[in-house]
């Protein structure tokens, strides 16, 4: 499946550009930083081979491996996908050593793939999921910056995420 990235002021006719409580349009792709990182990092899906798991905050460049697409499944519910592997891969948390490890998917109704944001007091917005449960928070490690799930702290500046509108999906 192909999908097409346009420039932020071109028209995709019968896309659907209402945006939600929280400013997110599934008609759109995003890039997304964090206020530890810095906004020269991005997270993106890493592809190696065959393999589509890896997850990193790398340096940010203008690739479709960090554009995410954000789809709303309710009120703050979505299930996220990048750009590259279309609607056929979600990003997933899995259990591995009695740790959750963030890696991409085949798009199913699992626990793992459903994303709910929190709008922080300082505008970004705070990541949970159903598996890992409402006390645990996407984050990055603070010497690698490599995405992680840790326990929510308020001052933990890696759960904080800023969301940039990187273009406009088209199934086309």
């Amino acid at each position: 499946m192909f999908f097409l990235i346009l420039g932020l002021d071109e028209h995709v006719a019968g896309e659907d550009l209402k945006e939600d409580q929280f400013g997110i349009a599934s008609s759109y792709f995003y890039k997304l930083t964090n206020k530890y990182s810095g906004s020269n990092r991005t997270l993106e899906t890493i592809i190696t081979g065959d393999n589509p798991e890896d997850i990193k905050m790398t340096l940010f460049h203008n690739y479709d491996i960090g554009y995410w697409r954000f789809i709303r499944l309710s009120n703050n519910k979505y299930r996220i996908q990048n750009y590259v592997y279309g609607g056929s891969m979600s990003l997933d948390i899995v259990k591995y050593k009695m740790k959750y490890k963030l890696h991409m998917n085949e798009t199913a109704d699992v626990l793992g793939q459903y994303w709910h944001l929190t709008r922080l007091s300082d505008g970004s917005f705070r990541f949970t999921n159903e598996f890992s449960g409402p006390k645990m928070a996407l984050d990055v490690q603070a010497d690698t910056h490599k995405p992680i799930m840790s326990k929510i702290a308020a001052n933990h500046l890696g759960q904080h995420w800023i969301f940039m509108k990187a273009g406009k999906y088209s199934s086309d």
